[in-house]
């Protein structure tokens, strides 16, 4: 598939805050994270409580938690709170052409911590090839998504599997406590404080290092009336992005504070994350190529427009600006 890198010049454009973003008058609004307890939800609270949107003229007074992918994407397009973070395959199931919405930055675009587990008293699943019975949340989410890529990456037989969708991660954990299911998905931080109730059966990032999970995301008319708001908000997530890099402990202060869950264990999930890139702020083709394939795996037969859907024009300077397709012609 070919790639399209943009020219640094046009990289450069995205520093302009805009007229409508005014670092000495900051402009407020909310923003919406799907699952925002888990660490969806960190680089935008560390860009909130360390200034780096206000600095470049906005201020996120409210970190909105979504109530699922389409449902997150459903307050953007009906104009509740204009950007944040939504899931790729439900952009995808909603407007592949981009007449609607716009995919203005980077996100989640690694597979962790979509991590499956098993319950620790179960003796009877130890592998990947033990599972027969598989939580995911919703069809057409990121975990529908891994549920088939994984097992045909693994070398497993996917006739051996029924797939359960159990409607959100709290359903699915209900599920395996129930002994319902031999494996669902577990959040990261409850995996980290009960280590002695669970063990790990499918970690993602051990059968793919890039997987576009969630996108920041506004529609095409907020983009086109509020552009210093759009391109702030890239340039404070992006620094975020390196501030937990660079002190990813007080990173999980932040986030320990924010949800309640301990420190050590805090930390112990943002440490993870960063290492093994997370989290962006550009366009990273292999992320969208391994999510496309998932939405194809799904059986969707919905085909994005790259060109339009993706606009890199509110890109923070110096991240990654690759998408799919060939779109200089």
């Amino acid at each position: 598939m070919a790639v399209l890198t943009l020219s640094a010049a046009l990289v450069a454009c995205g520093s302009d805050p805009g007229p409508d973003a005014d670092p000495a008058n900051p402009v407020t609004i909310d923003v919406t994270v799907s699952a925002a307890a888990e660490i969806y939800s960190i680089p935008w609270l560390v860009a909130q409580q360390q200034g780096l949107f206000e600095k470049h003229g906005v201020i996120v007074e409210n970190i909105v938690p979504g109530k699922g992918g389409s449902a997150t994407m459903r307050t953007l397009l009906d104009g509740n709170i204009p950007i944040g973070e939504v899931s790729y395959p439900s952009i995808v199931q909603a407007d592949a052409a981009g007449s609607e919405l716009r995919i203005v930055g980077g996100g989640t675009q690694g597979p962790y911590p979509m991590n499956f587990y098993a319950l620790a008293s179960n003796p009877n699943i130890n592998s990947i090839e033990d599972v027969r019975r598989w939580a995911y949340t919703r069809p057409n989410s990121a975990s529908d998504a891994l549920t088939r890529l994984i097992p045909s990456l693994a070398g497993v037989d996917a006739g051996q599997i029924e797939r359960v969708a159990s409607g959100g991660i709290g359903e699915g954990f209900a599920l395996l406590e129930a002994g319902n299911v031999d494996i669902a998905l577990v959040p990261s931080i409850v995996a980290e404080q009960r280590p002695e109730d669970f063990k790990l059966i499918v970690s993602s990032p051990d059968y793919m290092s890039r997987f576009l999970q969630s996108t920041i995301t506004t529609t095409k008319d907020y983009a086109a009336s509020n552009p210093g708001v759009v391109r702030a908000i890239n340039a404070g997530y992006t620094e975020a992005v390196a501030s937990i890099e660079a002190d990813p402990v007080a990173a999980a202060q932040i986030y320990a504070n924010y949800t309640g869950f301990d420190v050590e264990s805090a930390t112990a999930v943002v440490e993870r994350a960063s290492s093994v890139g997370t989290w962006g702020g550009g366009f990273d083709t292999a992320s969208v190529e391994s999510a496309q394939d998932g939405v194809e795996a799904s059986g969707s037969d919905r085909v994005p427009n790259f060109c339009t859907l993706f606009d890199p024009e509110f890109l923070a300077e110096g991240v990654e600006n690759d998408v799919p397709g060939d779109c200089d012609s």
